[in-house]
């Protein structure tokens, strides 16, 4: 079944914040083989939208939909903004099997990899 993963995060009114978080996605979808396609998307304050971004696949080969929110924790967001989301995107395209994947800050090893990053700038 051909895939795409689309990576979402809040979104900022700093253009080079949202420019940071783009080519972090493209990296990502550099690193990986697995996906038709590897989008990003903001749940606000920036473009594009889940639903902007589900239209840049139309065309593709694409039955199944990853949503990856690229968030830390379990707040409003994450709990309740982003599903909602979800399945409006469910509701307006019935022929994509769209899948939330869990939040970022539940992650196997995030703990390591955050004490690893701040390890390596100890002597900065």
């Amino acid at each position: 079944m051909s895939e795409a993963l689309i990576i979402m995060a809040h979104g900022s009114r700093s253009e080079t914040a949202n420019d940071e978080f783009r080519l972090l996605v493209e990296r990502v979808a550099e690193a990986g083989e697995d996906y038709v396609a590897v989008l990003p998307c903001f749940l606000e304050l920036a473009r594009p939208s889940l639903m902007e971004a589900l239209q840049q696949i139309e065309h593709q080969p694409v039955a199944r939909v990853r949503v990856y929110p690229l968030f830390f924790n379990s707040g409003k967001h994450v709990a309740r903004d982003i599903p909602a989301q979800v399945q409006e995107a469910r509701q307006r395209h019935p022929h994509l099997d769209i899948r939330l994947l869990d939040y970022f800050g539940t992650a196997e090893g995030l703990a390591g990899l955050v004490g690893r990053h701040i390890e390596a700038q100890r002597d900065s």
